[in-house]
């Protein structure tokens, strides 16, 4: 999990904070927001950063060793917070309700290590503008989550996101919805083999699908498609020079409708694949990233075996039968179909076979 996760406990009192302290302090939060004296009885764990809500009064009077950053409430206590930090880092926290308030924090970009935006309503256009003011600088922005739901939209604001959410009283028991978010956002990496191709030729008519996303394709990536659970080759996007038709950087002509689309830990078959499902972006490099489909259009069209080996695992792909169709060779440069023949050395994944409704299983299971 890449982003950082607070969680603000400075609205609550008593009991309360002990018990928030306590569920933090089992949850993947990495962070934790607290005021004066908060922190009384409880040991923060090692990988949890402590940053404290304080003015500058409070500030000149803290000597918690276990504080990291402090943290201004607001822009008119941030330079009396500052002179009283000595060597801990320096945040401040803003809240953006309007044009005024939203330059305000702006104009902070680049004087402080961590920017606290409090925003009043759900649109994300406001933190777009202010992680754009905070490129190249040293300041890292978080944003105050209104809701557990909104995660996944803040989190792919600007591609890259905020550096860190923060998660309120109100929600703390949202934490674990955040960071399995958070952790589904992250690009996953996984090992990518050299297929030599064994066969490769005509098979007549068959039903194949285009995979329609919601996101546009990289040059460098497609999908991982096969035909059986051992594994399959990486299909190149349409975002290559078509002489006749306009790119569609946002599409795989992904193949026959009984071909297994390989995800991160899962599969599934084109056919059942429908808008809003997940299925996810792969480069040479094996960087799977997570995308959405818009469509799956299904059509009748020639088709083209591809058989190819890695070592002793066999795997196979029916793709349309034509030359703007393209797959990825093992340098990873993409390759028209046509000139696909036996020797051909492809990009693709191997996996152990053996899986039901796309799950891995440990079970013995044979494809031809």
């Amino acid at each position: 999990m890449d982003t950082t996760l607070w969680a603000d406990v400075t609205r609550l009192k008593g009991d309360a904070t002990e018990a928030a302290l306590a569920h933090i302090r089992s949850s993947d939060a990495t962070g934790v927001l607290v005021r004066p004296g908060q922190l009384d009885g409880w040991e923060p764990l090692a990988r949890i950063t402590v940053a404290c809500l304080v003015t500058g009064e409070e500030a000149a009077r803290l000597d918690d060793a276990r504080v990291d950053v402090l943290v201004a409430p607001s822009p008119r206590e941030l330079d009396a917070v500052r002179d009283a930090a000595g060597k801990r880092t320096v945040g401040v926290r803003c809240e953006i309700t309007d044009g005024d308030t939203m330059n305000e924090a702006a104009a902070l970009c680049g004087s402080v290590h961590v920017l606290v935006a409090a925003f009043a309503d759900e649109t994300n256009i406001p933190l777009e503008l202010l992680l754009a003011r905070a490129q190249g600088t040293r300041t890292q922005v978080y944003k105050e989550l209104l809701t557990s739901a909104e995660t996944a939209s803040v989190a792919g604001v600007l591609e890259s996101g905020p550096a860190g959410l923060v998660v309120g009283a109100d929600h703390l028991a949202d934490l674990a919805k955040v960071s399995a978010v958070l952790r589904a956002e992250r690009h996953a990496q996984l090992d990518l083999v050299p297929l030599e191709v064994v066969r490769s030729e005509p098979v007549g008519m068959g039903y194949r699908g285009c995979i329609d996303t919601t996101h546009l394709f990289d040059e460098d990536e497609g999908m991982i498609i096969g035909s059986t659970s051992s594994g399959g080759i990486l299909v190149c996007a349409e975002v290559h020079y078509l002489p006749y038709m306009n790119l569609r950087p946002f599409r795989v002509n992904a193949g026959a409708v009984h071909s297994y689309v390989f995800g991160t830990d899962t599969t599934a078959y084109i056919t059942d694949l429908a808008a809003g499902e997940k299925c996810h972006a792969v480069n040479p490099s094996g960087r799977f990233r997570e995308a959405m489909v818009g469509r799956v259009k299904v059509e009748l069209r020639p088709l083209r075996l591809v058989e190819a080996r890695y070592e002793d695992v066999t795997v196979n792909v029916f793709l349309q039968d034509d030359w703007h169709v393209r797959v990825m060779s093992a340098e990873g440069k993409p390759l028209n179909l046509t000139e696909v023949v036996p020797g051909t050395r492809l990009l693709g994944r191997v996996t152990e076979p053996g899986r039901h409704v796309g799950i891995k299983v440990d079970e013995e299971i044979s494809e031809f």
